[in-house]
Order: C-alpha cells, then structure tokens, then sequence
C-alpha cells in the first residue's frame, strides 16, 4: 500500500516527466486511495451496528474518536498530496518507511499491554467446569477474561470472593454467543464507589447463558437484558434487591421488563423485598415462569390491589415473611404447590373468588391456625402440612370437610388421611405408631410412640383430681383429728402470746419505770384466795419464777390509809396489772375498784399494762353491765387460760412470767411486801 502510494505520489509530482493530463489521472487515482479505506470501514461499522449485538458508547467518547481520525485523515492527505510530491524518490522512501514504522511499533506497544487474554482466546480450552475463588481483579481485566471464557469450551464458571478495581462508567463489551450454561458469582465485593451500577448490572444480565446466580452480594437493583435473553434460571439469594427489580422508571412511568420471556425459574431468597403486589407486576411478562421462590423477605399484601402474576406459574415458595390470610387473594391461580410457612395466617378465607383449583400441597406449618382451615377452594389438595401450629382441639368437622387430604399437624409428623369412600368420610391415621415420635414432655422428646406408655390418670382429668384430692383430704382430717386430740391450738396460741410478749418487753423505755416498785399488782376475789396463794404467788415468787416482786393487798397494802388509797398507791408502783378472772371476780365490788382503776391508770401507757388470767369459763353474759371495762379487755386483748391438765400448766407459767419480767429500778422500802401476816382483810 505504502509502495502504491510512493509511486502515485511521484508520478503526480510537478517534476515528473508526465503531461498534465496524465498527472491529472494519477491524482484522482490518489486520492481514491486515500479516501476508500475509510468508506469501507465506514460500511463495515454500519453493518455491526445493523446485523450484531451493539452497545450504544458514549457521546463524548465519539467526539474524541472522530476528531482524532479526521486528524489522521488530515495529516495522511496533507503529507500524501502537498508534501510528498515536492521531494525526491528517496526523501519520500524515508517518510512512508518512517510512518509505516511507527504504525507497527504503536501497534507492537498495544499488544504488549495485553496480561494475555488475546493468547487464551487463540488457545482451545478444554476445562467444562472452570473455579476461581479469592481474586482482586480490575474490571476490565475481569470482562476481558469473562468474554474469553464465553468463546471457549467452559460449560460452567464459578467465581468466589471476588474484588473489583477500577469499576466502569459505561457499559462493558460482553460476547453476544457462547457455550457457557451457567455463571455463578459469589461474595463479590467493591472497594471504589463512583462507578455506574446499571453498567455492571447490564453486563451480568445480559450474559449469553442458560442460568445466572448472584449470591450474597449486595446489589440493590437489576436490570433488563437488552434484548430477549435466554437465561432460563435466575438465582439472587442473600442479596439486597428491592420491588424495584427488573424494572425502569421513564419520567412517571414504570417500564416492566419484557425481554426475559424463556425465564423458568426465579430464585429472590433473603433479600430486601415487602410489596407481594408489586412483585406480581414485575413478573407478569415472565410467561416461561413456573418456579418462584420469595422466601426470608418481609412480603406484606393487605388485599386491596389486585395481582397479575403469570399463568404458566406453579411453585411458590413464600415462607418466613409476614404474610396474612389475605394472601389467598394474590396468588397465581395455575398454583400446585405453595409453601405458606412461618408467615402470620390465622384463617384460610373463603369465598367464589378465592379458588386454587391446581393447588395439590399446601404448607402452613408455624403460622397462627387454632383449628383446621376449611379448604373448599381447592378440591384437589392432596397435602396439607400444618405443623407448629395452635391445633390443641381440632374439629373434626372441618376435618370431614376437607377433599381426599394427607394433613401433617405436628412436629412428629402426624398425618391424616381423609377420603371419601361409599359416600363416607374415612379418616385415617397413615403410618401408626411406627413413624410417630413424642414431643413433649421433654424427657421423653424424639422417643417413638410405639414404644411410650402412659398411665390412664394422665389422661383423665377426673381420674387425676379424684387421686390427688381423696389422699390429700384424708391427710387433712387426719391432721385435724390428731391436732385436736393433742391440744396443738392451745399450745400455738400459747406460743404465740410468749413470742408476742418478749417482743414486746424489748420494746419498753427506762423512763416508763421510774417509781415502779413491783412486777405486777395481783387483783382477785377471795374467794379466789387459795389458787393465788397455793400457785400463783408460788410461782412467781419463788426461785422458778425469778423472784418477782409481786404486790397483793394482803401483804402490800398500807395500814392507816383507805382502801382506795392503797389500790391506787399499788397500782400507780406495780409495772404490770395482773386481773385473775373467775366468775366470784366479776361479783366483787372491791374488784371492780382495782378494775377501773387500772384502767384509768394505764390508759395513757396502753392496754399492755394489763395482764388477765382466766381462771375458769367466763362466758360473757355472766359479766355484769358495770363492767363494761372488762368486757372491752377482753374483747381485744388476748387473755391467759388457767389450765386444768398439769401438763400444760408449766407453758402457761412461762408465758405469765414473760409478761411480767421487766428490770426495776426502785426497790420497795425494807421489810414491804415480805410480810407473812396480813394487814387488810377484803370481803
């Protein structure tokens, strides 16, 4: 070409020997060899734009380009038509030899900074299956690599953990044919984030293979393929995709994706999803598709909007979102088997509008059921598993209802076959007991129930109350029984008033005993006078009962004063008042002084001052109505009961000194109280 041009170029100079027609016909002749290379690259661009896969490039990228050629087209006119012709053979040789050359080296120079990939393709790959796994790579050396793969022999590509560098701004070249049938990328991560994502979308989306998965990568979008694309199996799980998935906004309108017609499987586990409604607008132009899986989203449907879903659809996977029962109402109508479980149905609705006459296997394990769903809306359901459930009592009614059914209802697997035989309905137990395990209790969980028995009073409510009622109330009467033959509430009572009162005299303050000469001033008839003597006085004056100083008007009781004076002196030095109450107590009038007295004195210091000792049975209406003070003591203050067994008298001794012990601070002058004649004689 170079030589060519030489010739014409000198054959057209004005030093040539040549007249001016024939230079003439030599510069046309040039000038058509300069200008028809570019026509026909011209044509050939055309023509694949026309007949191949195209991807429309930048605007400002084919300004650049077209500048720069009509600079070389400029420069090769201006050397090949001015310059060359106005210098001899040689000086020309030189300047074509040297463009030619620098032509090569640039080319030389472009080769050389290809990692390889060129060689790959020249080279027949012979590996089906192809793995990579924990690469840092650069986009473009990525595509490169991916494109070589498609025109290779590679049936089946897997990348694992993968980094990209240098991420485009427009779209990426991918082959338009290729022997590859599925691509798997997983983990795929960035570390730049000023890049086109609808780029790097197009280039994955738009890949000539059978079936895509693009796992636990966090894309947030997908695009259309470009043109109908023969993916037939999709797979996004563990990615971040929202309702907006295939799908591209024109000013206000939402444009759906129509080129994804061969699509047969659709994979959207665990991602950002939650309009059930939505999702149905995305895929109503998926006429291929029969396998939808759009499980671990947070799909809601509140059943207002209609669905329109594609009727060649069978296989629903929607579990673990919160679905209601108002899901029946958006659902592919061509369904066979869907799975509903760990969502939030409660009831199956009813009605002309709610059929799924295809629906063969329908899993509402871990939902919110109470009783057996009626399931009149699809006559040729064959499994209904509804395990995890609130089925503590299900109807058999609705069971009866249900068409030729197998129902697993719990965790061990429980299934129930209902079918209609003879115009009747026949429930029957499938497997039993082999293929049953226990649940609950707990020690016997997973246990198979062939080989579990349990007792007819676990069963029984009835059963179970009468044995352990009939023991238990025949260990109460036993008790009672053995309680009252012992005197256990006398000695309790007893007890208690013990307790009662050595909790009280810690409570006492010094100062309530200054001028406190005695324990306790002992008031009675006397005709009570012997008990006191005998016993009373025994035991509390004497070695066993702690040497109390006890005042008592035979020995206490001043001569030359009145009664009444001395009653009040006693009572006024005494710490405690102790009433020994008899029914001759009740009928003494010297009695009644030292009662109203004592009342009147402690009134002040509490009704704790006041110790009373029931000799014998007092009963209420023998107590006359002038001592209505004695009525009130004894109505709200716990009394001591003299006892007649002997061995019962040593608890109530304790319980009376306790009442009584106190530490005095002013001893009575020498030789009171330890008289053993008596001053005062009372009738």
């Amino acid at each position: 070409m170079q030589g060519s041009l030489l010739v014409l170029s000198m054959l057209s100079s004005p030093f040539s020997l040549r007249n001016e027609q024939e230079k003439q016909f030599f510069m046309l002749m040039l000038t058509f060899c300069l200008v028809c290379p570019n026509v026909m690259v011209f044509i050939k661009s055309l023509w694949r734009c026309a007949f191949k896969s195209f991807v429309q490039p930048n605007f400002r990228t084919m300004g650049i380009i077209c500048v720069i050629e009509c600079l070389v087209s400029l420069g090769t006119s201006v050397i090949v038509l001015v310059v060359m012709p106005q210098f001899d053979v040689l000086t020309n040789l030189f300047i074509s030899g040297g463009v030619c050359a620098t032509s090569a080296i640039l080319q030389i120079a472009k080769l050389s900074e290809l990692d390889g990939f060129s060689q790959v393709r020249r080279r027949e790959i012979r590996t089906s299956r192809l793995y990579l796994t924990n690469i840092v790579i650069q986009w473009k050396d990525f595509t490169d690599f991916v494109n070589a793969v498609l025109q290779s022999n590679v049936t089946h590509l897997s990348i694992t953990d993968v980094t990209f560098l240098r991420l485009p701004y427009h779209d990426t070249y991918v082959s338009n044919t290729s022997a590859v049938k599925s691509f798997i990328i997983t983990r795929a991560m960035v570390i730049s984030f000023f890049f086109s994502q609808n780029a790097i979308y197009n280039f994955f989306i738009n890949m000539p293979v059978a079936s895509i998965a693009v796992l636990e990568t966090p894309i947030i979008h997908m695009t259309c393929p470009s043109s109908q694309s023969p993916l037939r199996q999709l797979d996004f799980s563990n990615c971040a995709l929202s309702d907006t998935i295939f799908s591209r906004e024109e000013g206000e309108h939402t444009l759906e994706c129509e080129t994804l017609g061969q699509l047969s499987r659709l994979s959207l586990r665990g991602n950002n999803l939650k309009d059930f409604q939505e999702l149905s607008m995305r895929m109503q132009n998926m006429t291929s598709l029969k396998y939808l899986d759009l499980s671990l989203n947070g799909l809601t449907h509140d059943g207002q909007v209609e669905c329109t879903w594609p009727s060649s659809l069978t296989h629903v996977n929607l579990s673990s979102n919160q679905l209601t029962h108002f899901v029946f109402t958006c659902l592919p109508r061509g369904t066979k088997e869907l799975d509903l479980q760990n969502n939030e149905v409660s009831v199956v609705p009813q009605g002309p509008f709610l059929r799924l006459d295809s629906l063969e296997i329908l899993d509402l394990s871990s939902n919110r059921l109470k009783d057996l769903p009626v399931c009149h809306g699809f006559p040729t359901l064959t499994t209904l598993l509804l395990n995890a459930n609130s089925l503590h009592a299900p109807s058999v009614t609705n069971l009866k209802k249900l068409p030729k059914t197998t129902i697993s209802g719990c965790q061990s697997s429980l299934a129930v076959k209902s079918e209609q035989k003879s115009g009747k309905r026949r429930i029957q137990l499938l497997s039993w007991p082999v293929n049953y395990c226990c649940s609950y209790p707990e020690a016997l969980r997973n246990s198979t129930l062939k080989d579990f028995w349990m007792p007819e009073v676990a069963c029984n409510v009835g059963l179970l109350a009468a044995t352990i009622l009939c023991p238990a109330i025949i260990m109460i009467i036993a008790m009672v029984t053995v309680c009252h033959r012992l005197d256990v509430p006398w000695y309790m009572g007893m007890i208690w008033q013990w307790a009662k009162v050595k909790r009280r005299a810690k409570n006492y303050r010094l100062q309530d005993m200054l001028g406190v000469e005695f324990h306790a001033f002992v008031s009675y008839s006397q005709q009570d006078a012997d008990w006191v003597k005998d016993s009373l006085l025994h035991n509390l004056q004497g070695p066993a009962g702690g040497r109390l100083r006890i005042c008592h008007h035979e020995k206490s009781f001043l001569p030359g004063r009145t009664i009444i004076e001395n009653i009040m002196q006693c009572v006024e030095k005494s710490w405690r008042c102790v009433f020994v109450l008899s029914s001759h107590f009740v009928k003494s009038e010297w009695c009644h002084y030292e009662l109203y007295f004592a009342s009147h004195q402690h009134l002040a210091w509490g009704s704790d001052r006041v110790v009373l000792v029931l000799l014998e049975p007092l009963p209420e209406y023998l107590i006359p109505s002038k001592y209505h003070q004695l009525k009130n003591l004894m109505s709200k203050h716990i009394y001591l009961e003299w006892p007649e067994e002997k061995a019962k008298q040593g608890l109530f001794w304790v319980n009376l000194r306790a009442a009584l012990q106190a530490d005095l601070l002013t001893a009575p002058p020498e030789g009171r109280g330890l008289e053993e004649e008596p001053l005062i004689v009372r009738e």
